[in-house]
């Protein structure tokens, strides 16, 4: 690295690899809720259609509750699939957030130290220049 070079560079290439993961992480977690919240509209769907029979048996009867049933079972399900989804997004999205919060604090370290050598840098060409006129000042002076 350069002598005056910024030392965390490789800590913000890091976190900046960190935060790209977190989005994908996001995007990931935001298609499987969609999947999910889809899976509980085609449950809801099925079970709607399954009205009981007009002019049943009982034993038709009794059969189209108990399939009603088990895809009123599958709906539940899917409601807490879905629901876990929807967690699962908020806890990347804080991840994101978390990743972007660090990356965040080392770019302000990098601002830093770049004006802080930019400062530097001026200060010490002003002496120099400052130097250089004290010299001139000097000569002309010591010259008939």
């Amino acid at each position: 690295m350069a002598k005056n070079g910024f030392r965390l560079g490789a800590v913000l290439r890091a976190r900046k690899a960190q935060e790209d993961a977190a989005k994908a992480a996001v995007v990931r977690a935001r298609a499987d809720a969609a999947a999910a919240h889809g899976a509980v509209q085609a449950r809801e769907r099925d079970l709607d259609r399954r009205r009981p029979p007009d002019a049943a048996t009982s034993a038709a009867f009794a059969a189209t509750l108990m399939a009603r049933q088990a895809v009123a079972g599958a709906l539940s399900a899917a409601i807490g699939a879905a629901a876990l989804a929807d967690e699962t997004v908020q806890d990347r999205l804080d991840d994101l957030t978390g990743a972007a919060v660090q990356r965040r604090t080392i770019e302000k370290l990098q601002e830093r130290h770049d004006l802080t050598r930019k400062q530097t840098v001026a200060a010490a060409e002003a002496k120099a220049v400052d130097d250089l006129t004290t010299a001139a000042a000097h000569n002309r002076k010591d010259q008939p």
